[in-house]
């Protein structure tokens, strides 16, 4: 018995070939790009799918803040690299072919601290939403980045990135 038939119904088939997708620069974040795989409107926001791409060339990256999804969990497969998480007070490396789950109301972050590799990683949002902050920041200053996150994303900002120890 299926308990969600209009689930069923509303969802297609999704196919993207890898040469129609648009790698944007991250803002404030050199080195940092980004493609939508699969957006939330084709899968009426149950999840979606974004690449991140972190070039070593631009030296030793930091990520994000460390920071709390209040809505969404998040998922995150590393395709090529190493890095290293922070989840909820501990830190462990993934490198290729690792998944990391990071369920919503969890303290997070990751970084790339290689030199010699880029760090790529295919990040999924359940539900759907959080991909397009990227998108949203374009243009504002890290305290209007800060306040969007809060406000539009229910993302709360919580700590420094991760250090290079």
């Amino acid at each position: 018995m299926n308990k969600h038939p209009e689930a069923a119904t509303e969802r297609t088939a999704i196919s993207h070939r890898n040469e129609e997708i648009e790698w944007q620069q991250v803002e404030h974040v050199p080195g940092e790009r980004i493609c939508i795989r699969v957006k939330g409107e084709d899968t009426n926001g149950a999840y979606s799918i974004l690449d991140l791409v972190k070039d070593s060339s631009y030296g030793s990256s930091y990520g994000p803040p460390i920071h709390i999804h209040e809505r969404t969990d998040e998922i995150f497969r590393v395709i090529a690299g190493r890095a290293r998480f922070y989840l909820d007070g501990k830190e462990i490396d993934a490198g290729a072919g690792d998944i990391v789950v990071v369920p919503k109301g969890t303290a997070h972050t990751f970084a790339n601290f290689d030199l010699e590799t880029p760090l790529h990683l295919q990040i999924t949002f359940t539900p759907a939403g959080d991909e397009l902050a990227f998108q949203d920041c374009v243009g504002k200053t890290i305290d209007e980045i800060i306040e969007l996150s809060r406000t539009k994303y229910q993302v709360i900002f919580t700590g420094p990135p991760l250090e290079n120890k």
